[in-house]
């Protein structure tokens, strides 16, 4: 019997050392992923040209390291969108996805409606509001909603379905919330969907998951997906003006007070030296002619082209990481990165196997964010238009295929040639398009694409290669 006690004691002090040590070993780890902010929207990306001051990204950046070269793979909203909450969970995480949600929910039907929707696929197609109300007239908003976020490895989720003018209801885990009523055009509306508030709703609701957490004793995980800076919200009163170049602008300033709720947050609970902070945005800033022709501040930085654009600057986007301790201080990173790359990343760090199909796109960055002096991780990187327009980037190089336009959204763009095609996912890839010697040229300027033929026949053999092999993490 005394055995039997002893042996008890000593399998809970074992149990309860094993875990202090993963509690150690396993860092809280929040995402914000801010909408539409484009790379030079952040003052410590240009401090010298940009006339948007971000002074708590900045400071993320100051004790933490400020990634110059890093992308998303798309230069859309959607495609960068993050169902990370199921890797965390696996490795004992509370998880947590605040916002933005733009991923595509399973809307039951109404009673002898066959169901042949996807309410809000088509946010752009003819007919506007009046389209998605049609649809919506068919959507029972009362019943739980399949395939969102809890289904998706998130513990808790609050926000909305699209951003916040779209489908302006709010969900709360696999439900719509407030009893949302349809407004004059027959949109399903609900008016606690501020949209001079939606930003604060969801920094309030991480405090509330965050400090729930710590009381538990438990890692945490939060994906924050802010409306800031896109077109689709409004400035608050408290910052309507201030930028100084328009509502944009003062977007932008919502977004670095929103990281500055955060930051303060981690400090009061003392977080701060246990949490990884990864701060970016979805894709580079919708051009607005007057922040660049009245006011000379230009979102994308010196990079060509704007949201939905295959050049850098629809693809080029702020990245941080802030680790007290781990990361070391003050440190710029000017290695090739992309946002697919996030999930194996945090997947190494916290020591989570992933299965073979898995981050088929992503390379584990993890050295990158740990080692300063860390040798290049990715070689080459893809990224794809808002009409499907590919382009590849190995070394010096970029060519971007099939047309000598932006590949964006003609209103978008600042370009007079916006698209030529709309043939994505080709292996018979047309004898036009564009490359650039990014060593010489890095803004895109002269188009090199008659003058290497051995350069653009090794790069399109190259993307065939991942086309065909349906992944492009092996380089």
């Amino acid at each position: 019997m005394k055995r039997s006690i002893l042996n008890r004691i000593l399998l809970l002090s074992l149990t309860v050392s094993a875990h202090a040590a993963t509690r150690k070993s396993s860092p809280n780890v929040i995402v914000i992923l801010s909408d539409e902010l484009g790379w030079g929207d952040v003052s410590c990306n240009q401090p010298e040209r940009g006339k948007v001051s971000t002074p708590a990204i900045d400071a993320l950046a100051k004790g933490g390291m400020r990634f110059t070269n890093a992308h998303a793979a798309h230069s859309v909203c959607t495609p960068t969108r993050t169902t990370l909450g199921s890797m965390f969970r696996s490795r004992g995480y509370a998880t947590a996805a605040f916002g933005k949600w733009h991923l595509g929910l399973g809307w039951k039907p109404i009673a002898g409606d066959p169901g042949d929707f996807h309410y809000g696929s088509h946010l752009h197609g003819p007919g506007g509001g009046a389209a998605i109300a049609a649809v919506g007239r068919r959507v029972d908003h009362d019943a739980p909603i399949s395939g969102g976020p809890n289904e998706l490895g998130f513990d808790e989720f609050f926000g909305t379905p699209s951003n916040c003018s779209r489908i302006p209801v709010f969900v709360r885990n696999d439900r719509v919330i407030n009893n949302p009523q349809r407004d004059k055009k027959g949109l399903m509306t609900d008016p606690a969907v501020d949209r001079k508030t939606v930003d604060d709703l969801y920094v309030a609701e991480t405090e509330k998951f965050i400090r729930a957490a710590t009381q538990d004793n438990k890692p945490f995980f939060v994906y924050l997906a802010l409306n800031a800076a896109h077109g689709a919200i409004l400035p608050p009163d408290r910052y309507e003006g201030k930028s100084g170049i328009g509502p944009r602008g003062d977007r932008c300033l919502w977004v670095d007070e929103s990281v500055a709720k955060i930051r303060k947050l981690l400090e009061d609970t003392k977080l701060l030296n246990n949490t990884l902070i990864l701060f970016t945005s979805d894709n580079g800033p919708k051009y607005t002619k007057k922040e660049i022709s009245q006011h000379d501040h230009d979102g994308s930085g010196p990079y060509r082209g704007f949201k939905t654009d295959i050049w850098d600057g629809g693809t080029r986007v702020p990245f941080i990481a802030h680790w007290p301790g781990q990361i070391k201080a003050g440190t710029e990173n000017d290695n090739l990165v992309c946002l697919t790359d996030v999930l194996p990343t945090l997947a190494s760090l916290v020591d989570a196997k992933l299965p073979t199909w898995a981050a088929e796109d992503g390379v584990d960055q993890h050295a990158q964010l740990l080692d300063p002096q860390a040798t290049p991780t990715r070689k080459s990187m893809i990224t794809q238009s808002y009409v499907g327009i590919l382009s590849i980037r190995e070394g010096d190089w970029k060519l971007i295929f099939d047309t000598q336009g932006s590949g964006g959204f003609y209103r978008y763009s600042a370009e007079a040639a916006p698209m030529q095609t709309l043939a994505p996912w080709r292996v018979d890839f047309s004898q036009s398009g564009q490359l650039y010697n990014l060593s010489s040229d890095p803004y895109e300027q002269t188009n090199l694409y008659d003058q290497h033929p051995e350069t653009v026949q090794r790069l399109t053999k190259k993307m065939r290669a991942a086309i065909v092999n349906g992944r492009s993490d092996a380089d």
